[in-house]
């Protein structure tokens, strides 16, 4: 996924390889315990969920994802994420929201890393 950022200085280009689910996984907000949205995509430093509703922006969330299978004795993660953007969907019945993983735990990161290797793939 490109990404510019223009802070009046120049431009800056950014490529990061996002890789797709090839589950339906749910994102949990733990403060609410309802569901935030859906994973479309993911890496090891951010993922973009699709979303009932409007996620505010440079908000942090404590976020809980179930994993589709037992990894590494969990069958969940737990960890911090910011809201990054927020856009209507191609359907006019939902958003997507991009979210910035700023530090993980070093098991979180393992996990997301093992969800990416075995229950994802990428379009490149």
């Amino acid at each position: 996924m490109k990404s510019m950022a223009d802070g009046g200085q120049g431009q800056e280009m950014r490529e990061v390889i996002r890789w797709y689910p090839v589950f339906y996984l749910r994102i949990y907000n733990v403060d609410s315990n309802k569901i935030l949205g859906h994973l479309v995509d993911i890496s090891e430093k951010g993922l973009m969920l699709i979303c009932d509703g409007v996620v505010p922006i440079n908000e942090e969330y404590q976020l809980r994802m179930r994993l589709p299978a037992q990894m590494k004795d969990r069958r969940e993660i737990l960890f911090r994420a910011t809201s990054r953007w927020c856009k209507a969907d191609a359907n006019p019945d939902f958003f997507l929201a991009g979210f910035h993983l700023p530090m993980l735990e070093s098991a979180t990161r393992e996990l997301i890393l093992a969800l990416i290797r075995d229950f994802s793939y990428n379009q490149q």
